[in-house]
């Protein structure tokens, strides 16, 4: 499983109607709209690089409104849940 962080920039008119357009995409977990750079950052789900590639090229890059996107790729997730896991291991 590939997990990404994907900023797009759009047209200003289009946002309302971009975001839900987002948000039907399969592989497209969560989506949010920003301040600063980029009009949304959409937390993108999906098996592996082909099929990101394909997402972010073929279905989110030609949706109407959509001047930029740029790629993130997660490497490793950080939480207080799986801290505490770790340390718990062997304390039962």
């Amino acid at each position: 499983m590939v997990t990404a962080f994907l900023m797009i920039v759009c047209q200003p008119q289009r946002i309302h109607e971009l975001g839900l357009a987002l948000a039907d995409l399969p592989g497209v977990a969560e989506v949010y709209t920003t301040t600063g750079s980029s009009d949304f950052i959409a937390v993108v789900r999906v098996a592996d690089l082909d099929a990101l590639a394909e997402l972010v090229t073929e279905r989110i890059a030609t949706l109407p409104g959509v001047t930029g996107t740029d790629t993130h790729l997660a490497m490793r997730s950080y939480s207080r849940r799986d801290t505490q896991t770790a340390f718990d291991i062997g304390l039962d």
